[in-house]
């Protein structure tokens, strides 16, 4: 093809009608490409299928609505042992008015104080495996590990939470709004190290949990 002077001004026109379906096939290749791309959960709400609430963390399997079958409650707070007076869910929350974790149930004659399981199903998130933090965060737009709008306000850690059950030991990711840094290092320690009883060592324990050592 043969350019002549009155043809150049029409060059950019031509060139655009040239390109315009390459950007277009390029931007709708890329569309696919993160529209095929698995989306994470971690964070997300979920539900432990029971209507008692727990003493402390929970972690439960199978949860269903997760992706990986994995429902977290993590927050370190534990109900205090003190007597209450039924209906008088201030009395148990007294160390953290804000919260409002703790209700005030009839025991015996008195009162015992108790997680509320609104708190607990409002804390409980949907979690994985992990082996660092970095299994617990965005790693670009075609990495989504936390699902857009969780209540989890500070971001997750890989951590390990149970001491007892079937996830003993066991890395997984966790809110860091319920985590207790101290509490987590010592608790990652002494799985290092096989001194969780009941888990790593103890009476009846033939084999170690996996996190162990």
């Amino acid at each position: 093809m043969t350019t002549t002077t009155a043809q150049l001004p029409m060059l950019p026109a031509i060139l655009n009608a040239f390109l315009r379906p390459a950007r277009f096939l390029a931007l709708a290749a890329f569309a696919t490409t993160l529209a095929a791309c698995p989306r994470g959960d971690v964070g997300a709400p979920c539900n432990h299928g029971q209507v008692e609430p727990p003493e402390s963390k929970l972690v439960t399997f199978p949860a269903l609505s997760c992706n990986e079958l994995l429902c977290v409650y993590a927050d370190i707070a534990e109900p205090p042992d003190d007597a209450c007076t039924v209906g008088q869910d201030t009395e148990c929350n007294a160390a953290n008015p804000g919260a409002d974790r703790f209700e005030c149930v009839a025991s015996g004659e008195s009162g015992r104080c108790r997680l509320k399981i609104e708190y607990v199903l409002e804390r409980s998130m949907c979690s994985k495996r992990c082996s660092s933090d970095a299994d617990c965060k965005d790693g670009g737009p075609t990495q989504k590990v936390v699902v857009e709008g969780t209540k989890c306000e500070s971001g997750f850690s890989c951590a390990k939470i149970q001491t007892l059950g079937q996830f003993c030991c066991e890395s997984l990711c966790v809110c860091n709004d319920d985590l207790a840094d101290q509490d987590a290092e010592e608790l990652a320690m002494d799985c290092q190290l096989g001194n969780v009883d009941g888990c790593c060592t103890g009476q009846g324990i033939t084999e170690p949990a996996p996190g162990c050592g």
